[in-house]
């Protein structure tokens, strides 16, 4: 099952996001507009995840290349990416209107273009990590015009923002303990090998 997973997970998902986006264009008029919003982000994460593993693909191994990551099956961590999508995305397209599950994606699609510019930061040698495109091109844009709209027609409060942040960077921390786990290394080696890299005087050539 894990083996069908690993290598099937990210078909079958676009299947959904194919499904999610159609709905979400026959009920383009009906439906709100942060509804509308979830509906395109689920589509966009997705064309964001066939960029950063297949087409050109490559992102994972180039991240574990660069934090001496080292797993047996380095493409596990493409089965609980979909499970973080899934409970980024897919709760918050259920309930349109409660604030801090809407705006909790869009903060990720926010977040997945500074990650992509630091994996930058970290390859010397590179202008390009896979999935720069589609953050920069799809999500950044879908992410800012659905915050803005928020921010300028509903009522938030501090402890909106601060919720929807809380519930991305849980869900976010906890998949990645999952990963690292799986793979052997120790959390706080991970994290020292991300400072180094970020930190590093090393200048492109």
């Amino acid at each position: 099952m894990k083996q069908f997973l690993v290598k099937y997970n990210l078909p079958l998902f676009s299947l959904v996001a194919v499904g999610v986006l159609l709905y979400t264009l026959m009920h383009w008029q009906t439906m709100p507009v942060t509804q509308r919003m979830l509906g395109l982000f689920v589509f966009g994460i997705t064309l964001h995840l066939w960029e950063e593993g297949h087409f050109p693909g490559g992102f994972a191994e180039m991240i574990a290349e660069k934090l001496d990551f080292k797993s047996e099956d380095i493409h596990f961590g493409q089965i609980i990416t979909s499970c973080y999508v899934v409970f980024i995305v897919f709760i918050p397209l259920l309930f349109p209107h409660v604030l801090p599950l809407v705006i909790a994606p869009m903060l990720l699609g926010l977040l997945e273009v500074g990650a992509h510019l630091l994996a930058i930061r970290m390859s010397p040698t590179r202008y390009y990590s896979p999935g720069l495109v589609t953050a920069v091109v799809i999500l950044m844009p879908i992410s800012l015009y659905t915050l803005h709209y928020i921010a300028a027609n509903t009522e938030t409060h501090f402890s909106t923002w601060l919720l929807a942040f809380l519930y991305m960077t849980a869900g976010l921390m906890i998949a990645q303990r999952i990963v690292i786990s799986a793979s052997g290394m120790s959390y706080s080696d991970f994290l020292k090998n991300v400072r180094a890299r970020l930190f590093s005087t090393k200048k492109r050539y």
